[in-house]
Parts: structure tokens; C-alpha cells; sequence
């Protein structure tokens, strides 16, 4: 078989079809990893830690107040919109003659509300320690990064503080077994796959340029997507308009083939206006956009192959149109391939 019919042959509807399935296998493959494993986007929020040298440097050692963190129930989940609401116990262990708890109640979630607290249930638990905890419902929104969007982890954290103490004089600690997540409490669409807490203080500099240091624990949680669904209902019509993008080059009849190549192209634009209503409000490219920008040059670039075949045959003989359009096929299943694997499994991973 000679050089042409090589060519000629990948936009036949044989050729097309066991390119299909192999690209498709690929496909399914490469979006495999990324479904399966967990890949955080964005950085945990800063918190400064309480170090030997920080207490030397503050002159005296801070009252330490064991803080407790216990997430009943996700009320409220869309990381959509970026909009939660839990239930939650918190909770403090304190030395009332180094911190009063009229003190304590004053604490708050820098990136949250609290819209509703109960009254503090107190007990002593020895001479020196009192325990009290308040059930509390938070609402709150995560920053999170949507850059590798629909295949995004995440991390979610909140940041308790107190802005009525000073660091210096009390700090929050939290051990590992102080934060709780019952194994029964789910975030529709995300597995909870690891949380811990984080104690420390905040400092920043007043108006007159004084230093202020409030407590501080970070309560982070690790999530991972498990929204099939999502995935596809947004890849599965874009891949199938693609795969019939790339079955309009092996229509013998060119004025067919063109006008196929523009009801495509409509339809993947109004599939494209759905998509950006079901994907977060973000001000920057997503791993989704790219693909639907990628998507879209193909279609171009066939629709100007459809075009080139309504030319006279004198200016753009048939043999020629022959090779451009198997040319193409070959290119552009390599170049699906190579988008796939550079988006789904590099693009922004451990960002």
C-alpha cells in the first residue's frame, strides 16, 4: 500500500471506528488516576506556631486551653457556590484562675458565622480544670481553588480564634483526637479523607504599628471528589460531539459533511452555555475550559477541511483533500491524546 492510501485510509469509517475505541480506552485510562487518587489544590491557611523560642521571646509562658472540635453534621454542602453549613460541638479545658470562660465564649471562625449557640454547658472536672462546650451551627465558605475543575481536591479549613484574648496570654492546643468527624457525617459528592487540627496564634500589626497576637487553631479537612455523575454529564456530550466531528470526515458527500460540521459546532456551543452554569463562578481557566476550548478548535479546524472540499477540483484536487483529511484524523487523535493526559494527570497537580 503506498504513502497515500495510508492516508486516505484513517478517515475512512473503518479506520475511524478502531480509532475510537482506542482513544477512547486511553481516555478512560488517563481520567482513571486522577479519579482514583488525591490531589489537593491550594495551600492550608497560615497559623503561626507556639515554639519554645516564641515563648522566651514573649517573656512568660501563655495559659494553654485544650480546645475541642466535634462535626456532628453537614447541614449544607455546595462547593458549587461555596456555601456550607455544619453542626458542630465546641468545646474548652481551662484553668478559670489563669482564663475566665465569660472570656472563652467570645471565640469566632475567621472564615465563618456562627448563626446559632447554645448556652455553655460547664462542669468542673478537678480542682483546677473546668470543661465547658457550646453546640453550634457555622456557616461558612472554603477559598478554594477550581483550577483543575471537575477533577478538584480539595482541603477545607476553619480557623478558630479569639479576638478578645492575647496570644501571649492564652493559647488554644488541639491534639489529633480533639477534632472529631463521625465516620456516619458525608459532604454530598466528597469523601472526608483525612482532617487534623492545627494550634497556634495569628499576629498582625495595628493601626499604630503595634504587634497583636490572637489564638488560634486550624481544623482542616481533606476531601475528595467522588461526583461521578458530574463527570458525565460534562465530558460524556463533548466527547461524543467530538467523536462525531471526526465521523463527518469519512462523508464522501462534501456539501453534507459541511453542513453536519455547523449543526455540530451549534450544538457543542449550547452544551458549552450549560456547562458554564453547572461550573464554579472562578475568574480564571479551569481544566474544564481548557478542554471545551480544545474541543472547539477541532471542530474548527475540520469545519475548514468540510470547507476546502466545496473548492473546485482544480483548485484543490480530490486526492489531495484525500490526505489532508486522514493527515488530520491521525493528528488530531494524537493531539486528544496528549491534551488528555497533560490536563487529567500534570496540569496543577500538587499545586
Amino acid at each position: 500500500m503506498n504513502f497515500r492510501c495510508n492516508f486516505e485510509y484513517f478517515s475512512t469509517v473503518a479506520a475511524q471506528t478502531i480509532l475510537l475505541f482506542l482513544s477512547a480506552v486511553i481516555v478512560i485510562f488517563l481520567f482513571y488516576k486522577p479519579v482514583k487518587e488525591f490531589n489537593p489544590i491550594g495551600h492550608e491557611s497560615f497559623i503561626m506556631k507556639v515554639t519554645p523560642e516564641v515563648v522566651a521571646k514573649w517573656g512568660k509562658e501563655p495559659a494553654h486551653v485544650k480546645t475541642g472540635f466535634l462535626i456532628h453534621e453537614f447541614l449544607q454542602s455546595d462547593a458549587i457556590k461555596n456555601n456550607f453549613l455544619i453542626s458542630a460541638v465546641i468545646s474548652f479545658e481551662f484553668d478559670p484562675t489563669q482564663v475566665t470562660q465569660e472570656a472563652l465564649d467570645k471565640f469566632s471562625f475567621s472564615k465563618g458565622d456562627i448563626i446559632r449557640k447554645s448556652d455553655p454547658l460547664i462542669r468542673k472536672i478537678s480542682d483546677h480544670l473546668t470543661f465547658v462546650q457550646y453546640y453550634v451551627y457555622i456557616q461558612f465558605s472554603a477559598l478554594f481553588d477550581y483550577v483543575r475543575f471537575p477533577l478538584d481536591d480539595h482541603r477545607i479549613s476553619l480557623n478558630l480564634t479569639n479576638n478578645t484574648l492575647e496570644a501571649q496570654n492564652v493559647i488554644f492546643d488541639a491534639a489529633p483526637e480533639d477534632f472529631s468527624i463521625p465516620p456516619y457525617v458525608s459532604v454530598s459528592g466528597w469523601d472526608i479523607i483525612s482532617h487534623k487540627p492545627i494550634g497556634g496564634y495569628v499576629e498582625f500589626k495595628s493601626l499604630d504599628s503595634q504587634s497583636v497576637r490572637h489564638p488560634k487553631v486550624l481544623f482542616t479537612m481533606d476531601v475528595k471528589k467522588h461526583d461521578l455523575r458530574q463527570l458525565f454529564l460534562l465530558f460524556l456530550p463533548m466527547f461524543m460531539l467530538f467523536y462525531i466531528t471526526m465521523f463527518i470526515l469519512a462523508i464522501q458527500d462534501f456539501t453534507t459533511d459541511l453542513t453536519t460540521s455547523l449543526f455540530v459546532i451549534t450544538a457543542f456551543m449550547a452544551n458549552a452555555i450549560v456547562i458554564q452554569g453547572i461550573s464554579p463562578n472562578a475568574g480564571y481557566f479551569m481544566m474544564l475550559d481548557y478542554f471545551v476550548l480544545f474541543f472547539l478548535a477541532v471542530m474548527f479546524i475540520v469545519f475548514l477541511i468540510n470547507f476546502l472540499c466545496t473548492l473546485p477540483e482544480e483548485k484543490f484536487s480530490r486526492d489531495t483533500l484525500a490526505k489532508v483529511r486522514g493527515f488530520s484524523v491521525i493528528c488530531i487523535y494524537i493531539m486528544l491524546i496528549a491534551v488528555t493526559y497533560y490536563l487529567t494527570n500534570v496540569y496543577k497537580i500538587g499545586a
